[in-house]
């Protein structure tokens, strides 16, 4: 299972443990001219994988297909086996009998496509002819073992990132759609291969989610395997996929999910399969939940009568075993049916028990939560009239104090004042030439508490600022005089600070 970058990682490990295993890889000289071209890594990359194919590519037609999979070396080997004209064609079963005999289960998906047999194996006669022309010369060749192994190490680690990327993200880049998307895959290939291409729908959505639905419909699940590198695609689309009866019939009797290849989950899917040639078409049977079985493919060069055939057979096959997968669906309804409703029965009574518990103890704590609200609301009202009222009495004392303190005025204050106070009420005094600013604050904030003042019910708040009437402006400049303010014969006003909050 390669479904996440650590499995992915761990399938990369693996197919380098095999090449070093089957093969005795060492690199090819390269023209000095062609080498100046490439980077270290990237002649590296030309060099292994002429080296495995066994030069069954000439130079330039590697280089191409390197570059089509952004020098990722297994997708380009995978994509040189996928696309090799010597392959063999398997066809379709000749019968629903024939068809049945060769199941096969689909099991994990942990073996890799590059491993023993299919197109792998048309190119084990050139691996091993090198093996014993290599050893003919194996004393020449183990004098450079180490320093080509430190080479395979380092071209190992540079390249494992990028094959962890084609893994995840594939090599086909944003046009191919998204994993789960069958519409995107049907605008890819038609506009690739012509906007008149018309294709059966494919399923919207997962690999697994397919055979979840194929297994609900009790329907055969057709899987279309696609590699835009092989030589048969255009025509396999054009000729086959694209025909109207072969389209209807699919449309009509199966549930249809296909997938590129050079995304990683159809990549799953075809290790899964054992796809060794591309296009490929596979019919399965999802059996039950564990099992999936193959019951037809063709793979390669791929001829409508073969498709047709191998429809025909399978829908004749889906019949024999409609009525088993109906039973077995039936007796799982069954019995999750009866588990629910025992389920339910007791998870009711439990739920009774929990209601009336919880609301026992919800009344409990809404009864304590309104009790301790409101003595924490009394509390609060109590101590802020409690120190509403001790500021009130302090500044009570302070002014009283300060009254007492203040001189009475003497011949010499000529300079008049009048203060208007916020409740309309006018108070006035007489103030040296030479007093300060301060010196009237101070006969404001007392003004309430003076004997001429006596009975006359003046309130002054406890914050005030001083202004003048015309032009408005006020008064803070507390060490500049009477006469310097221009305050004698003035009349001037005491307003309120109130408070932010």
């Amino acid at each position: 299972n390669i479904s996440s970058p650590k499995s992915a990682g761990s399938f990369a490990l693996s197919y380098f443990a095999w090449l070093r295993e089957d093969f005795k890889i060492h690199f090819p000289e390269i023209q000095e001219l062609e080498m100046q071209e490439l980077s270290a890594e990237q002649a590296s990359a030309l060099a292994l994988f002429r080296e495995v194919t066994a030069d069954a590519r000439d130079e330039q037609t590697s280089l191409e297909v390197l570059k089509s999979c952004n020098w990722n070396v297994e997708q380009a080997l995978q994509l040189h086996w996928a696309t090799a004209e010597d392959e063999p064609m398997p066809q379709a079963a000749s019968s629903a009998a024939g068809s049945s005999r060769e199941r096969l289960s689909a099991g994990p998906m942990a073996s890799p496509l590059l491993g023993s047999g299919g197109a792998g194996s048309s190119s084990a006669g050139s691996r091993h002819q090198g093996r014993a022309t290599e050893q003919g010369v194996s004393g020449g060749f183990g004098s450079s073992v180490f320093g080509w192994l430190a080479q395979g190490i380092k071209q190992i680690g540079t390249s494992l990132f990028n094959i962890l990327c084609t893994f995840v993200f594939g090599a086909g880049g944003a046009s191919l759609g998204g994993n789960a998307s069958g519409a995107a895959f049907n605008r890819a290939l038609t506009a690739s291969y012509g906007s008149q291409l018309a294709l059966p729908q494919f399923y919207e959505g997962s690999f697994a989610a397919a055979i979840s639905a194929a297994r609900r419909d009790v329907k055969l699940l057709v899987v279309f395997l696609h590699s835009e590198h092989s030589q048969y695609a255009q025509r396999f689309l054009t000729e086959v996929l694209g025909n109207d009866l072969i389209r209807t019939q699919l449309e009509d009797n199966f549930i249809v999910w296909g997938g590129d290849i050079a995304r990683m989950e159809a990549h799953q899917v075809a290790q899964s399969i054992r796809v060794r040639q591309f296009p490929s078409f596979s019919v399965l049977l999802p059996a039950t939940v564990e099992e999936i079985r193959v019951i037809g493919a063709v793979q390669g060069r791929i001829e409508f009568d073969a498709v047709s055939a191998l429809l025909t057979a399978c829908l004749q096959e889906i019949e024999t075993h409609r009525s088993e997968i109906l039973a077995q669906q039936f007796q799982r309804d069954e019995d999750r049916s009866l588990r629910e409703q025992q389920d339910l029965e007791y998870q009711q009574a439990l739920e009774m028990d929990r209601q009336r518990e919880a609301q026992r103890e919800q009344q409990e704590r809404e009864e304590a939560v309104a009790k301790k609200l409101a003595e924490d609301e009394l509390r609060k009202e109590q101590e802020e009239v409690a120190k509403i009222e001790s500021r009130r009495q302090s500044l009570q004392a302070k002014r009283q104090t300060a009254a007492a303190a203040l001189p009475t005025p003497g011949p010499d204050c000529k300079a008049s004042i009048s203060l208007r106070l916020p409740t309309g009420q006018r108070v006035q005094r007489k103030f040296l030439p030479t007093a300060v600013l301060a010196d009237v604050y101070a006969w404001a904030d007392c003004v309430a508490y003076l004997p001429e003042q006596e009975g006359k019910a003046i309130e002054v708040p406890a914050r005030f600022v001083l202004k003048t009437s015309f032009p408005t402006a006020e008064l803070k400049d507390m060490e500049r005089t009477v006469e310097e303010l221009k305050l004698a014969g003035s009349n001037i006003m005491l307003a309120e600070i109130e408070d932010e909050d």
